[in-house]
């Protein structure tokens, strides 16, 4: 059988054709899922700087109008103590997420036990001013609440990516690993006790 010189040249240039086909399908495909694997870890970045900037936010707004409260339960200083700790915390750029997690915590419970302090105290439960710190404590609240929950709505996207196919495989080779969700505190589940006695 005669080999056509043609067809020859046509055939290797089909192959070299369906070789870079396959090339350039993979390189737009890695280029592709990697972009969005980085936009998808920058979101839950995003989200988590905006969950640290609502505690911090909050540690502000609290600390400041304790100073209202202050006056009135001179002998209450534990709380005090409790929220500036817990805020030092927060404030600090070398805590890990676990720790401002954990100190959010406690200062979320030292403002509803300065709420309940109030019982106690009836002309302070009069006061006005004590009426803007059980705002700005239900505000602050929502405000980190709604933070968490587009921090966890950001890490299921990015986990999302890093585990369906294809974006696994380039997640792999590429070094990205799935986040943890927010976890809160063991002992978050358990209803707060608040104490009105003395």
């Amino acid at each position: 059988m005669k080999m056509n010189y043609n067809s020859y040249i046509y055939g290797r240039w089909i192959k070299l054709g369906i070789v870079a086909l396959v090339v350039i399908i993979l390189a737009v495909t890695s280029i592709s899922s990697y972009n969005g694997l980085v936009a998808a870890d920058q979101q839950v970045q995003k989200a988590w700087s905006t969950v640290e900037s609502m505690m911090q936010r909050r540690a502000d707004v609290i600390s400041n109008q304790v100073e209202t409260v202050k006056g009135y339960v001179q002998h209450e200083e534990k709380v005090v103590s409790e929220i500036a700790a817990a805020r030092a915390v927060l404030y600090d750029n070398y805590s890990d997420i676990d720790s401002k997690i954990a100190a959010d915590e406690q200062l979320a419970a030292a403002g509803r036990s300065m709420l309940a302090l109030v019982e106690n105290y009836p002309e302070l439960k009069a006061d006005t001013l004590f009426e803007n710190l059980q705002t700005v404590i239900e505000g602050s609240e929502n405000r980190v609440s709604v933070a968490r929950k587009d921090f966890i709505d950001a890490v299921q996207a990015y986990n999302t990516k890093v585990t369906k196919f294809p974006g696994n495989i380039f997640a792999k080779l590429m070094g990205f690993e799935k986040k943890d969700y927010f976890r809160a505190s063991p002992g978050a589940q358990e209803a707060p006790k608040v104490d009105f006695g003395n």
